[in-house]
């Protein structure tokens, strides 16, 4: 006999209880590029010498962020799917769905403060509300708080929450479309080198 709702809402999981649909899309479906950044970067280093060594730890390093804040958010995708699939009381997909959504804001934030850092600029101010905000509150309380009445972080059918933030999914994905961006930018030997040239060594 399946587990009701009300009884993971009741016993386990609220949040998890609460989830009827899939917001999330397939990022390989809107950037199917994606999934060959890294034979792409790795192809270029030994056929082309390119990224050039000045820059090519960077470039790797970035790269390997978004490619994996790509895959992780797909992994959500699917547990969500897996959490709503017959509408019976569900928890495990849930968690696992938490967990990959955590790793994808947690690389899409330590990449986006890579370019702070290669840059020397702040791209927000704490408290905009602009998406590298968002994805700022979200990254610390993560790794900082502690679950006491409830977790650090959730998700719901709109986004991604903490007990001040909440990102949407559709923001999420608008902002991974444009670190797909730069990564292209990266791919490409003229955008990269107008763009790294003067910037500040790491």
């Amino acid at each position: 006999m399946p587990f009701t709702k009300a009884a993971v809402g009741e016993l386990i999981s609220k949040r998890a209880a609460e989830v009827s649909l899939c917001g999330l899309s397939s990022m390989k479906e809107r950037s199917p590029e994606s999934e060959h950044w890294l034979s792409t970067i790795g192809l270029s280093v030994i056929f082309h010498d390119f990224p050039p060594e000045e820059i090519r730890p960077f470039a790797i390093n970035f790269i390997r962020r978004i490619s994996a804040a790509f895959d992780q958010y797909d992994l959500a995708r699917e547990e969500v799917l897996a959490l709503i699939k017959d509408g019976h009381g569900r928890w495990s997909p849930y968690f696992k769905a938490l967990s990959h959504l955590e790793v994808t804001i947690g690389q899409l934030y330590v990449a986006l403060d890579s370019i702070r850092k290669r840059a020397g600029h702040d791209f927000f101010k704490s408290g905009d509300g602009s998406v590298e905000d968002k994805l700022n509150k979200l990254y610390n309380a993560s790794k900082h708080q502690i679950a006491a009445n409830d977790l650090p972080m959730w998700f719901s059918n709109l986004g991604v929450h903490s007990s001040d933030t909440l990102v949407t999914f559709k923001e999420i994905e608008g902002y991974m479309l444009e670190m797909a961006s730069i990564v292209k930018g990266l791919l490409n030997r003229e955008v990269a080198m107008n763009a790294l040239k003067d910037a500040p060594a790491t």
